[in-house]
């Protein structure tokens, strides 16, 4: 791409070559929500980065009377519809390569959500969590939030099909 090509022009022309999606598509929401998601199960950081180059942009073109800082829509207040949080998890989970970052995440963006809800979102979307119930994500969930990691990774261990860490006491062998 030349440097003096236009954020939007980058991001269009990116959208065209990669996810076959024409120009005049990307003031669609959905579509734009779809090839975000797919570029990042794709890890494609040049889709991400031209993406929020344009953001940027955009919110350059508003001029200093816009708030620029508005980030009202991540209040736990905020509801939003079914599949537009279900699309929002997906993205978090294939975006964060660990169970506990991508728990965490989901439950820190969707604070309105129900942990039962959240459970059943994330082992649908996550492969490192089909072996759990969702009672146990549920517990996970409770863990990552109060505990940290350490208490997520404590709970995780109780689980079945949980790692489980291997402790060397040289005083319970029986060889000796």
């Amino acid at each position: 791409m030349l440097e003096s090509t236009t954020a939007a022009e980058r991001l269009a022309a990116l959208a065209a070559e990669r996810y076959a999606l024409a120009p005049e598509a990307l003031g669609d929401a959905q579509a734009l929500a779809g090839v975000d998601a797919r570029a990042a199960e794709a890890d494609d950081k040049e889709w991400l980065l031209a993406r929020i180059a344009a953001l940027q942009a955009r919110l350059g073109e508003q001029g200093d009377g816009a708030d620029n800082d508005d980030v009202s829509w991540m209040g736990p207040q905020e509801r939003h519809s079914p599949p537009e949080a279900l699309r929002r998890i997906k993205t978090l989970c294939a975006i964060f390569p660990d169970l506990y970052g991508a728990m965490l995440a989901v439950q820190l963006t969707h604070a309105a959500v129900s942990r039962e809800l959240l459970a059943l979102a994330i082992k649908q979307f996550r492969r490192d969590a089909e072996s759990l119930s969702p009672e146990d994500l549920q517990g996970l969930l409770t863990a990552a939030l109060n505990g940290g990691r350490q208490g997520f990774d404590a709970v995780l261990r109780t689980r079945k099909g949980g790692e489980r860490k291997t402790v060397s006491i040289p005083w319970g062998r029986d060889s000796e």
